[in-house]
């Protein structure tokens, strides 16, 4: 049984996680196949001394594919997710460090930390972010090894269906950006503020730091309904992914080349 198979029979039967769980497990699957695939290229030596960080740990689902592969896992998250009796008991059982952040844009806790991580893991997170993300990186900089990685998965702001619908809301001066209807619908830290495009993350870490080497690859893992109004989301999102540029999400990763010096310093208010 590999790695996501253990993940898939824990989820299946685990009989004290929230309601949605399989849900969100079931819809973001093929996403959370690709991570693995990543991890299946990293080279370890020594798994007990490959120290990871997942930043954004919710359910545990990416934490165990680590964990599973023996690495030293840091998973952080805020306490609503970590007061759940389940994730709880799941991060026990398969040896996970809890961390507990409720803001994540100084990451102070990490202040006296140094070239500790050789992976950080940021995923479905980074459109999220509503604050100055300079100090954030900057620590993120400083905890990563030289040589260390960053796996980030987001959605890509060019998505095809998005990409219409905002263009129809522009033309029929409805809105610009995030709807008032998404605003109100969902229970969050933080909507989707912004998405990205492929070139404007390479920008993104280009004006951090010279020392960031950006990889990226167009991908999609979401699968629409065949109802109204997810049929046409479908049919668009097919057609995107045909393409690299209007392709649903997009994978970064981060090498740290080396550590030479930081570029940009933080606004001042």
């Amino acid at each position: 049984m590999d790695n996501f198979e253990i993940l898939e029979q824990q989820i299946v039967s685990s009989s004290e996680s929230v309601s949605n769980e399989k849900v969100y497990f079931d819809f973001h699957r093929k996403r959370f196949q690709r991570f693995d695939q990543f991890l299946d290229k990293i080279a370890v030596s020594d798994a007990k001394n490959f120290h990871v960080l997942e930043i954004g740990s919710h359910y545990l689902h990416t934490s165990l594919l680590l964990a599973g592969r023996g690495f030293q896992v840091d998973a952080m998250d805020v306490e609503e997710f970590w007061n759940l009796d389940f994730v709880k008991a799941r991060g026990k059982k398969f040896g996970l460090n809890p961390i507990i952040e409720n803001d994540i844009s100084r990451l102070e806790r990490f202040s006296d930390i140094f070239d500790r991580y050789d992976l950080v893991v940021f995923t479905e997170i980074m459109e999220h972010i509503t604050f100055n993300p300079i100090q954030f990186w900057k620590t993120i900089y400083q905890i990563l090894k030289p040589g260390g990685q960053i796996y980030i998965s987001t959605p890509n702001a060019f998505a095809l269906p998005n990409y219409v619908r905002n263009l129809k809301n522009t033309l029929f001066l409805k809105s610009i950006g995030i709807t008032v209807g998404d605003i109100l619908a969902k229970v969050t830290y933080g909507h989707h503020w912004k998405e990205y495009s492929p070139n404007e993350v390479r920008a993104y870490f280009a004006l951090l730091s010279s020392d960031f080497e950006v990889e990226i690859h167009p991908y999609h893992y979401k699968v629409y309904d065949l109802k109204p109004p997810y049929l046409m989301f479908k049919l668009l999102s097919k057609l995107g992914n045909m393409t690299k540029t209007f392709a649903d999400d997009i994978e970064v990763i981060v090498r740290l080349k080396q550590k030479t010096g930081w570029s940009i310093k933080e606004p001042e208010y």
